[in-house]
């Protein structure tokens, strides 16, 4: 079984599945939560021949959003089955054991996501409509990370607390909805980088570098900005 398995999602866009990393905890919720043995029966191989046969985003997402724990139990029992938990344990008690494993094997979430809409328009205080290039926002994120800070960009909680702010602004079209981006590029790479929260300063010369580098993206971009005005 491949490690990732590429998709387009309902919105055309690239994700990735961690198919892989999936297929492991639903093997150690089986072990280590229910104390189990891994069964070697027929649920189990349609199991593994659901997660090596995906086509498409339909197939990730009817895997997603059964529980774990559910195709954990299913395996065990080896049948779709209606029980939620077994051997008296408790959903508060596979809460706190999935809270442990998640910080034991770093995973924020199983599916990698980009940005659903380049673009998301909203009003200004005046009342004129602008568009803000989220996509290309992201992007500049991206290379602040890795070609200004020279650090792998990894996709980690503060990563995808950004896409999910990114993706979730709201139909309003309200500007304070964009004040979290704006003019914070370098608090999103610094957190992405550290993986928390945090403000750094530059200094004199490195904020210079840092502008120069903004500005050679937006000329290779053909942009001057995030926010392109359409009064």
């Amino acid at each position: 079984m491949e490690t990732k398995y590429m998709y387009k999602d309902e919105f055309g866009n690239e994700c990735i599945f961690l198919r892989d990393a999936y297929y492991e905890l639903v093997c150690a919720i089986i072990t280590d939560f229910f104390e189990e043995t891994l069964p070697n029966n027929d649920f189990h191989s349609r199991f593994l021949n659901l997660l090596n046969t995906l086509e498409g985003y339909d197939d990730v997402y009817n895997i997603t959003t059964e529980m774990p724990f559910y195709w954990a139990i299913c395996i065990i029992e080896n049948e779709w089955t209606n029980k939620h938990l077994i051997k008296n344990k408790t959903n508060d008690l596979f809460i706190e054991w999935y809270k442990k494993y998640k910080q034991k094997n770093d995973i924020v979430s199983f599916i990698i996501e980009g940005i659903n809409e380049d673009t998301y328009i909203f009003n200004d205080k005046e009342g004129g409509k602008n568009i803000f290039l989220r996509g290309k926002y992201y992007e500049f994120i991206s290379d602040l990370i890795k070609y200004f800070f020279n650090k792998t960009h990894e996709y980690n909680e503060l990563d995808y607390m950004l896409i999910g702010y990114l993706n979730g602004l709201p139909a309003s079209g309200n500007d304070k909805n964009i004040e979290k981006f704006i003019n914070k590029e370098l608090y999103w790479a610094l957190s992405i980088i550290e993986n928390k929260e945090t403000t750094t300063v530059l200094n004199e010369k490195q904020l210079e570098e840092y502008n120069k580098f903004r500005d050679e993206f937006f000329e290779t971009n053909n942009i001057t900005s995030f926010i392109v005005s359409q009064s």
